[in-house]
């Protein structure tokens, strides 16, 4: 059995299959090692440059298109989106300056032995949104594809991409030292959303890889024309030792809906960041999500808009843990604004719940504060009778003990009337 036989019926042992070109379709007695041009297999055209041609793959996906519940072409304001990038030029609510791009690659290790192979890009026209995908139909020809990427690029100054800050951007950006060609991408606002989705949604999603938040976040689905990501690496090096570009389509749909989940996830995310009350609403965990976009703003320092949004989230349930945790945060947030009143409050909510963390805050209040040393200690007694539900160990148990107790005993002594100090004779 050949390689390429074994790696199409693993690939097949998967629920892959094989693909038919749009515009030419292969024939069932062609051997599966017959060279099969990729222009036979997508839609495309060879760009011309001065180191030579390099394919590039168009597809348009039409105003009307959903990616699942996002409408790719809908206007979004993006300037807390902006703000929170540090991307300036990302102020244009058409977003026509920017440009969406992922690659494929040999290899998941970087360095200078992993080549892009497929670099795919989308931006938005007039007549909806564009993808192209730049193809390296042989090694020889990275320069001119890299070129024409170069020439392409040149009317956009802001990229988004998914992980493209440790990975894409560095990839690329040594491809083209290695080649001998200017790399474009200093000239470029850089906006990662990896970085971004990961303080959206830590607390609520397993993953937030990009094809989980496909699925939970955007509601799309990809069809059986998918292939997973591991096996890309492979198929283009099948090709490489055949010629056989067919099993490659299955590559060029993946880059493609990358393309357009990272559009949509943009579009999303500009919108949930321009209003988040209007966008969760009353939806499942949206709870969660506004805790954390409360302390994107805190972060930010919008503290106005950090507590407004704490306080969203604390009304709309909250599960147990990350009560606790946003009480904390709000009522910190709070009192470095000087809004005592307004931390007490949150404390004694939490304490109400069982938490130790809010009696021990109270009744440091209560003793530095407030100097109401019988109130102190009211709630460093709660504390007490909550720690054995708190801590598993028996050290840790002990410790916490140990503290608050030492906490009563100073408190106590405060407690104690002064004794009227005697005149001198």
């Amino acid at each position: 059995m050949t390689p390429e036989e074994s790696l199409f019926d693993r690939f097949k042992s998967m629920g892959g299959r094989a693909f038919q070109p749009p515009s030419a379709p292969i024939s069932p007695v062609d051997s599966p090692r017959m060279s099969v041009d990729i222009a036979q297999v997508v839609p495309g055209k060879d760009y011309a440059t001065e180191f030579g041609g390099t394919f590039v793959s168009e597809q348009l996906f039409t105003p009307s298109y959903q990616h699942g519940q996002i409408s790719l072409c809908a206007d979004c304001s993006l300037e807390m989106l902006s703000t929170w990038g540090k991307t300036q030029r990302l102020s244009d609510p058409a977003i026509g300056n920017v440009v969406f791009l992922d690659t494929e690659t040999t290899g998941l290790a970087g360095g200078t032995g992993t080549n892009a192979f497929l670099i795919g890009v989308g931006y938005r026209t007039g007549a909806g949104f564009q993808v192209l995908q730049f193809f390296l139909r042989s090694p020889a020809q990275e320069r001119a594809l890299l070129t024409a990427l170069n020439d392409w690029l040149r009317s956009f100054n802001v990229i988004v991409t998914f992980n493209g800050k440790t990975f894409d951007l560095p990839l690329l950006n040594t491809r083209y030292v290695l080649n001998r060609v200017a790399s474009p991408f200093d000239a470029y606002d850089h906006l990662d959303l990896l970085a971004l989705s990961r303080r959206l949604w830590r607390d609520r999603l397993p993953s937030r890889a990009l094809g989980y938040l496909e699925k939970a976040i955007l509601g799309f689905e990809r069809t059986g024309e998918d292939i997973p990501g591991w096996v890309i690496p492979e198929l283009y090096s099948a090709y490489l030792r055949s010629g056989d570009a067919r099993p490659l389509a299955g590559v060029f749909y993946h880059n493609s809906m990358d393309i357009l989940s990272l559009a949509a996830l943009f579009q999303h995310v500009g919108g949930l960041l321009a209003n988040p009350v209007q966008a969760l609403g009353a939806s499942e965990g949206g709870a969660l999500d506004m805790a954390s976009i409360a302390r994107l703003h805190e972060d930010m320092g919008d503290l106005v808009r950090a507590a407004e949004f704490y306080e969203h989230s604390l009304q709309h349930g909250l599960p147990t843990e990350f009560f606790f945790k946003t009480i904390d945060r709000y009522a910190v947030l709070c009192r470095r604004q000087g809004d005592w009143a307004q931390a007490v409050r949150l404390w004694q909510m939490a304490a109400e719940q069982g938490s130790l963390d809010s009696c021990v805050e109270l009744a440091k209040y209560a003793e530095h504060q407030a100097r109401d040393y019988p109130t102190a200690f009211v709630w460093t007694e709660k504390a007490l009778k909550l720690v054995p539900r708190i801590y598993r160990y028996e050290f840790a148990r002990k410790d916490a003990e140990r503290e608050l107790r030492q906490r009563q005993a100073r408190i106590q002594k405060k407690m104690q009337p002064k004794q009227p100090q005697e005149k001198p004779q």
